[in-house]
C-alpha cells in the first residue's frame, strides 16, 4: 500500500469515528425548535451529525397522462413528448436574492410524480453550513431524471444548485439535464396580458390562486435570519408552505401551458392570442396560426390590424400574392402599418408582378403621406422612411426610363 492510499484509509476511519461521536452527540442537542417544525410538518430529523429536517407532501396527480407537449411554446427546444417520469421540478429558498458564493440554500423543495402522484419533498436546513448533506438526499433524486423545471431557474436556482455541489465537491453532473424554466415560457405567452409575469401574478390570473397568510418572497432571508437567532418557527412555517405552493403551482403551471400549446382555442385573451400568433409565424406553423385565427374571430369578431400583417407574411411565404396583396391595401389606412404595407406593395410589384408603374405609384403614395404627416407631426414618422421610398422611387424611375 503506497503512502497516498494508507492517509486515504486513515482519513475514511477517522471520518466514521468523528461522524459516529457526532451523531450521538447532535442527537442529544438538536434545538427544540427544530424538532417542533419537524413535528408541525409530520416531517423527520435526518440522522447526520448537524441535523436537518426533511418534509414530504403528496397529492393526486394533475392528469394521469404520462407525458405532455411544449414543442410550440419552447420554439423546438422540446420537440419530443416530455415524460412526467423523467422532470423534476424544483425550486429554492435562500439567505439573499442575488446569488454567488456567499448566497445559502437553507431550503431546496423538489418535485416529481411517483405511482400517479404528484410528491414534494423538502429539505430544510436548520443553519449554516449543512447544505452538504442536503446534497446526499438530493443525489438519489436525480435519478432517472432528464428535465429540470423551474420557475426563473436558470437565471438564480440553477446556478446556485452547481455553485453549492462545486464548494461542497460533489461531482454531480447538473448540465447533463435539460432545463425548462416555465418563466420564459409563462412571458411568451402572457406578457402583453399581465403588468408582471412573476409566479405569484401568474397564480392568481391565470390559475385562480389565491394565497392566505404566505409571506413574500423578499422578506424570507431576513425571516431564516430571526429563526436562527430567536428560533421562533411561526416565520419558518410559511417560509415551508411558501416553498411547497410554489412547486405545486409549477406543476399547474406546465400543465396550463401544455393545453395553451396543444389548443390555443383554451385562451379567451386576445393580447395572449396575439402573442401565439407571432409565436406560430416565427416557427413557421400554419395549422397553429389558423386555430389562433379562429379563436382571436371568436372572442374579437374581427381581425386586428397586427393580425393581418402577421397573416399577410404567412401569404408572402407561401407565396400566395393576391392574398397578402389584398391584406396590405387593407392596411394603408392604418397609420400604424401604413408604410409597411404601401413597402411590401412597392416590393411586390417590383419583384413579382414585374409592374414597376405600379410599385412606382405606391413609392410616391409613401412618400406623400410622408411628407403630410411630418408637416402635422414632425415626430410621428421615421425619416428612415422617407430615405428608403426616395430609394425605391429613384429606382424605379431608372427602370421604367
Amino acid at each position: 500500500m503506497d503512502l497516498k492510499k494508507k492517509l486515504q484509509y486513515y482519513r475514511q476511519a477517522t471520518e466514521r469515528s468523528s461522524d459516529k461521536k457526532e451523531t450521538v452527540k447532535a442527537a442529544s442537542k438538536v434545538p427544540a425548535s427544530v424538532k417542533a417544525l419537524a413535528a408541525h410538518f409530520n416531517g423527520r430529523l435526518l440522522d447526520y451529525p448537524t441535523p436537518i429536517v426533511e418534509i414530504t407532501y403528496s397529492m393526486d396527480a394533475e392528469e394521469t397522462a404520462p407525458q405532455i407537449l411544449l414543442d410550440r411554446l419552447t420554439k423546438g427546444q422540446f420537440a419530443k413528448p416530455i415524460k412526467l417520469a423523467e422532470c423534476l421540478f424544483f425550486d429554492l429558498e435562500t439567505t439573499g436574492l442575488s446569488g454567488g458564493a456567499g448566497t445559502y440554500p437553507f431550503l431546496l423543495g423538489f418535485g416529481f410524480y411517483e405511482a400517479k402522484r404528484f410528491k414534494v419533498v423538502q429539505y430544510f436546513l436548520p443553519d449554516f453550513g449543512r447544505d452538504y448533506y442536503a446534497f446526499k438526499e438530493i443525489i438519489p433524486l436525480l435519478e432517472g431524471k432528464s428535465i429540470l423545471i423551474s420557475f426563473n431557474g436558470k437565471s438564480y436556482d440553477f446556478p446556485l444548485l452547481k455553485t453549492r455541489a462545486i464548494l461542497n465537491r460533489f461531482t454531480i453532473d447538473l448540465d447533463r439535464f435539460s432545463h425548462l424554466d416555465l418563466l420564459h415560457l409563462s412571458r411568451r405567452v402572457w406578457k402583453d396580458s399581465q403588468e408582471s409575469c412573476d409566479l405569484a401574478s401568474i397564480e392568481r390570473e391565470q390559475l385562480n390562486i389565491r394565497r392566505s397568510g404566505d409571506i413574500p418572497g423578499y422578506l424570507i432571508p431576513a425571516a431564516y435570519l430571526r429563526f436562527i437567532r430567536n428560533e421562533v418557527i411561526h416565520e419558518m412555517i410559511a417560509v415551508i408552505q411558501h416553498n411547497r405552493q410554489d412547486i405545486i403551482s409549477l406543476n399547474k403551471i406546465l400543465f396550463r401551458l401544455s393545453s395553451i400549446n396543444q389548443s390555443p382555442e383554451v385562451l379567451n385573451d386576445g393580447k395572449a392570442l396575439m402573442r401565439l400568433a407571432k409565436l406560430a409565424f416565427e416557427i413557421n406553423d400554419y395549422d397553429y396560426f389558423v386555430q389562433v385565427e379562429k379563436q382571436l374571430l371568436k372572442i374579437r369578431g374581427e381581425h386586428h390590424p397586427e393580425f393581418k400583417l402577421l397573416l399577410s407574411f404567412f401569404f408572402k411565404k407561401q407565396g400566395n400574392w393576391q392574398r397578402a396583396c389584398a391584406l396590405w391595401e387593407s392596411l394603408v389606412a392604418h397609420q400604424s402599418y401604413s408604410f409597411v404595407a404601401l413597402e411590401e406593395l412597392a416590393k411586390a410589384h417590383e419583384h413579382v408582378f414585374k409592374d414597376y408603374q405600379k410599385a412606382l405609384e405606391y413609392s410616391a403614395r409613401a412618400l406623400k403621406m410622408y411628407g403630410t404627416l411630418q408637416q402635422l407631426n414632425p415626430y410621428s414618422v421615421k425619416s428612415a422612411w422617407k430615405t428608403a421610398f426616395l430609394q425605391r422611387y429613384e429606382r424605379l424611375k431608372c427602370k421604367i426610363s
